[in-house]
């Protein structure tokens, strides 16, 4: 009877959401346009397989002139860490240092620029992503206050 009653809340409790659940809120197409013209796209897929991929361009002048392929998804330790191939350069990894709600903030103190990877849902339709280091012992910082893209469009166009 015991290993009954144990079954039945087991199955009753909800299971707590994973680390990769908890990021969901960057999953989808954002877009910012910068003062020089220049329009930054990211999208990413929903987490599934325990893992999110994303992409991201910066076109400006009708010419690609950055790129990223990026993946969230757990290192050797189990731990979720954000890794991110820019612009065809060498890979780096991010682990996650804090998870909050809406927000996630990666942590890499031997990384060149940045050392920190910051993403923060303001509402449903706001993002921001953030960049922060040091270069050369000087604290730089950029921000990346993404729009979500209309929907029923391309938004390359």
């Amino acid at each position: 009877m015991l290993a009954t009653l144990i079954a039945l809340a087991l199955v009753a409790t909800p299971a707590a959401p994973s680390d990769i659940d908890k990021l969901a809120f960057i999953g989808g197409c954002w877009t910012l346009t910068r003062p020089n013209g220049a329009k930054i796209e990211e999208q990413w897929l929903a987490p599934a397989g325990g893992a999110m991929i994303g992409m991201s361009r910066t076109v400006r002048d009708g010419k690609l002139r950055e790129y990223e392929f990026m993946r969230i998804l757990p290192a050797p330790d189990g731990k979720l860490q954000y890794v991110a191939i820019p612009s065809g350069q060498a890979e780096s990894a991010f682990p996650v240092k804090d998870i909050g709600e809406n927000t996630v903030t990666f942590e890499n103190p031997q990384h060149d620029f940045p050392q920190r990877i910051l993403y923060r849902l303001v509402d449903k339709d706001t993002l921001v992503a953030r960049i922060e280091g040091s270069v050369g012992g000087q604290a730089r910082s950029a921000d990346f206050p993404y729009q979500r893209c209309p929907t029923g469009t391309n938004s390359s166009n």
